[in-house]
């Protein structure tokens, strides 16, 4: 059995909190880069800017997972078995409609344009505010009442969702085609 053999018998394994965690991590890295500039506004170059709109495209591609194995996975579980958990969830899905809302917005938008960087400024406090609210608030209670077994279940559920999730047309693919 071989290194990758290993690591997707250990993604098998992991829990929900640590499938989501990962998530989390990988995102949060792409907001840093993208926080960090450069910007049309601070003089990026145009291959700059090309690898900026890539970025926040991928982005976009793995909000989109993430927040649609939340939707089918997370929030039906935290309903179920956390006491208050339908509140929890409704706040929860409340901010991934916005952040889904600003996200649609950026695909719209030149990456040199000004409103860009308005909207993806927004996008990035929005999106921590998520995560802190999750890992904060929800993780907690869901792991005081939900047993390791199906918390392995649960992340086990979500990384097969990656899996077989329909893959979205690049945003771009409607422009070329026209």
């Amino acid at each position: 059995m071989g290194w990758l053999a290993n690591k997707e018998r250990k993604a098998e394994m992991e829990d929900v909190y640590e499938v989501l965690a990962g998530d989390h991590e990988e995102i949060s890295a792409v907001l840093d880069e993208l926080d960090k500039g450069p910007t049309a506004v601070t003089g990026a170059c145009e291959d700059q800017l090309m690898l900026r709109k890539m970025m926040t495209e991928e982005l976009i591609i793995e909000e989109a997972k993430h927040a649609n194995a939340e939707r089918l996975y997370l929030w039906p579980t935290v309903r179920e078995h956390v006491p208050g958990g339908g509140p929890l969830a409704d706040r929860a899905i409340c901010q991934q409609l916005e952040i889904g809302e600003l996200l649609a917005r950026l695909a719209g938008l030149d990456v040199a344009d000004l409103g860009f960087e308005v909207v993806l400024s927004r996008f990035i406090r929005v999106g921590r505010e998520h995560f802190d609210f999750e890992e904060r608030q929800v993780w907690p209670r869901l792991r005081a009442v939900l047993p390791p077994k199906i918390a392995s279940e649960l992340g086990r559920k979500i990384l097969l969702s990656r899996k077989v999730a329909p893959v979205l047309p690049h945003p771009r693919a409607r422009a070329l085609a026209a």
